[in-house]
């Protein structure tokens, strides 16, 4: 797989939440389906960048993807992606939890719409 850089990995994680839908408090609508339920952000940032569905559910499956050689160029890309709509959002710099952790509570919020999540990845003021 070519390079993917965050830009691509955004404008392909909007793509795919237009086409599928999106939803807050779980990484997919519906895990027997994994790639036709609606996503969380998270979940379709990393399907964007070509990693397996539920790659990113916890901590041990994004171990195993950060070791797999086959796949760290995507799980890299996905980390950078993450990092950068953190900050961008404004996860504040004193935060002890994980860009990834931040992102997805910021999914997750009661009043996040989808139109906030979409303008977020298309680099538009939320």
């Amino acid at each position: 797989m070519a390079t993917l850089d965050t830009a691509e990995i955004r404008r392909k994680t909007a793509e795919l939440l237009r086409q599928r839908g999106w939803i807050r408090d779980d990484y997919l609508a519906d895990s027997g389906t994994p790639t036709e339920g609606k996503l969380c952000m998270v979940e379709a940032i990393g399907q964007a960048a070509g990693l397996p569905p539920l790659s990113l559910v916890n901590g041990s499956r994004r171990v195993a993807m950060q070791n797999d050689p086959a796949l760290h160029e995507q799980y890299q890309a996905v980390i950078n992606t993450v990092i950068e709509l953190a900050t961008a959002l404004g996860q504040p710099k004193t935060s002890i939890q994980t860009p990834m952790d931040w992102l997805l509570d910021w999914n997750d919020d009661t009043a996040r719409t989808v139109d906030e999540v979409l303008a977020a990845l298309e680099g538009q003021a939320v």
